[in-house]
């Protein structure tokens, strides 16, 4: 008789998901605990030992459910399978239990506070350690999060070539709470309104400079952070005709 299965502690998902091709094949199924793994070690970039002592599994565990994760997409994606995501059933962060990752979803109900509160997760745009100015441009993210009055980061989340939608979903994915950033949108600031991530726009500097005196409550921006030029043609420049001395989208 096969022994019960530990209980693995994961992010619960928010309703069935599924990425469709438009053949008729069956679609594979990836398990919550192996998009955890996924979660976890590729897109927070955690140590594999880090990952298995949050979902509470040994790390051979974590990196067979890597192995099986990264096969299933690899094939989904040469041969043209669909991908089917279930929520997790007894698999998640359940009861009194304590929360092994204090992901976004762990927070939703707590108050974001400065240093010495509550954790909280920031993201930069970034470019070699500066603040990037251009939020729908950014090359990556920097990101600190605060446990107390520890501050532990930074981590370097490249962006790829994205817009700011996928760049909101991708704050949301790392459960950001608050951006600091140069420019941006009025699109993107309601997109990330919407997800629940604070805008500070306006700021400039060194990373590390900036979010330090973010934390102590002494950050200081440029009130006119918002770009206005949208309807521009493609080969717009920052700076040209008060698009607020080079902050903008």
């Amino acid at each position: 008789m096969p022994r019960p299965e530990k209980k693995r502690y994961v992010c619960p998902l928010s309703g069935v998901r599924r990425f469709d091709t438009d053949g008729n094949a069956p679609a594979l199924d990836i398990r919550a605990d192996e998009l955890e793994a996924l979660r976890l070690c590729d897109l927070e970039e955690v140590s594999q030992q880090e990952a298995a002592t949050r979902m509470g599994v040994s790390r051979g565990t974590l990196q067979r459910l890597l192995y099986s994760a990264h096969r299933q997409i690899a094939f989904a994606l040469v041969c043209g399978r669909s991908i089917h995501l279930s929520p997790p059933t007894e698999n998640r962060c359940i009861g009194n239990d304590e929360c092994r990752k204090k992901c976004r979803f762990c927070r939703k109900n707590e108050k974001t506070t400065h240093a010495g509160g509550k954790a909280m997760i920031i993201a930069v745009t970034s470019s070699n350690g500066e603040v990037f100015q251009h939020f729908g441009h950014t090359p990556e993210f920097t990101i600190y999060e605060t446990k107390g009055d520890e501050l532990l980061g930074p981590r370097v989340i490249p962006t790829g070539e994205n817009g700011h939608g996928a760049l909101a979903g991708l704050l949301d994915a790392l459960g950001v709470e608050v951006l600091i950033c140069g420019g941006i949108g009025g699109g993107a600031q309601m997109a990330l309104d919407e997800i629940g991530v604070k805008v500070v726009g306006g700021a400039s500097g060194k990373v590390a400079d900036v979010v330090a005196a973010f934390l102590k409550g002494e950050l200081e921006v440029n009130p006119d952070f918002q770009c206005h030029h949208h309807d521009h043609d493609g080969d717009h420049k920052c700076g040209d005709h008060g698009c607020g001395g080079g902050h903008c989208h």
